[in-house]
């Protein structure tokens, strides 16, 4: 079995963001929430809504004011019926909107490969 390669180092961090877009029964929904894992090409999320695959979001970063528009690529369940889903987010452009300060370099490269 081929197991795809990471795009960049994953960071176990809890950041609050809000999310927007629309949930599996097509409601349109904003949540604040937190992050679980993030790095440069997305991250696993939690929320209160059942998202679908695909589903477009708009994922902001309050704290710095910055915003970017995510895909639904991967639905984990609930710990409990109460609990949030677990959801990944792919960003439709690689970007540090986590505010991260020291990134590990694999965030950086790929940014200076970019603006060569």
């Amino acid at each position: 079995m081929n197991i795809p390669e990471r795009h960049s180092t994953r960071l176990t961090t809890s950041l609050p963001i809000m999310i927007a877009g629309r949930d599996s029964d097509g409601r349109e929904f904003k949540e604040n929430t937190r992050t679980i894992i993030i790095n440069k090409h997305g991250a696993k999320i939690e929320s209160t809504h059942e998202l679908a695959m695909g589903a477009e979001l708009t994922v902001e970063n309050r704290a710095l004011g910055q915003a970017a528009r995510g895909t639904v690529v991967w639905l984990g369940g609930r710990r409990s019926p109460k609990a949030p889903f677990t959801v990944g987010i792919r960003l439709n452009e690689a970007q540090n909107i986590w505010g991260v300060d020291f990134p590990p370099d694999d965030w950086e490269k790929a940014a200076k490969a970019v603006s060569t």
